[in-house]
């Protein structure tokens, strides 16, 4: 994980306090994770293989029953450029989510080719408007260095009215 990414991270959490249940999408340790800032109960960390940092091997774009289970937060850090379908995967996360539920994400922009599958860069609109299109709300953009580097979001799925 960039150090960039991490600081961010760790002033995200100091500002908004995530709750668990967290879901970790991408969860998979490669280079260093953020595990470490989050409750540790309930976290499940969730990657398509098998790993350091992973708790579930499964995909966020298949019906998993754990996706089911109302999480206060999901984190996605370094990810998002690896999926197929990532507009689909953030209305996937949207849905694992309680409502006011936080989402925690970052998504590269110029940066090196990496990891194939290597599918995606984003503008900051870019991410938020698959932050929209998925439907959430509060959305709070940020970039990172010179191009920019990455793009960092924060938003919430909406406390739905009762009916």
């Amino acid at each position: 994980m960039r150090r960039e990414v991490r600081q961010w991270v760790e002033r995200v959490v100091q500002e908004k306090a995530p709750q668990a249940p967290v879901l970790e999408v991408g969860a998979l340790n490669i280079n260093g994770t953020c595990r470490d800032l989050f409750p540790q109960e309930s976290y499940i960390g969730l990657d398509t293989q098998e790993g350091k940092g992973v708790d579930m091997v499964g995909d966020i774009m298949e019906p998993l029953r754990i996706l089911y289970y109302g999480f206060n937060t999901v984190l996605c850090l370094e990810t998002l450029e690896h999926i197929a379908q990532p507009f689909k995967a953030l209305m996937r996360m949207h849905d694992c989510l309680i409502p006011g539920g936080l989402f925690i994400g970052s998504w590269v922009f110029k940066f090196a080719i990496h990891h194939a599958p290597d599918y995606w860069r984003v503008t900051p609109a870019g991410f938020r408007y698959a932050l929209e299109q998925a439907g959430f709300e509060e959305i709070n953009i940020e970039t990172e260095g010179e191009g920019p580097v990455g793009v960092f979001a924060t938003a919430r799925r909406p406390n739905e009215v009762a009916t």
